[in-house]
């Protein structure tokens, strides 16, 4: 078994701050060709502020547990 860890910002970052590519995109492209054991998602999610700011940051991570295909 092998495992593969997936952070929302591996991905460079368009003009607006979002993924270029979507996490969702990025897994489903890495696990066509393996045999999936288990996929585990988390949402982190924080705070900032201070008198004239305030902000809420997200943070997506998955990780993947997978085998190889072996070949035949």
């Amino acid at each position: 078994m092998k495992v593969k860890i997936f952070y929302e910002y591996d991905e460079p970052r368009n003009r607006y701050g979002y993924c270029k590519v979507p996490l969702e995109k990025r897994i489903n492209d890495f696990i066509k060709d393996k045999k999936v054991i288990d996929i585990k998602y988390q949402v982190n999610i924080s705070s900032y502020a201070n008198e004239s700011f305030h902000d809420t940051d997200k943070v997506e991570r998955a990780l993947v547990m997978y085998e190889e295909h072996e070949n035949d």
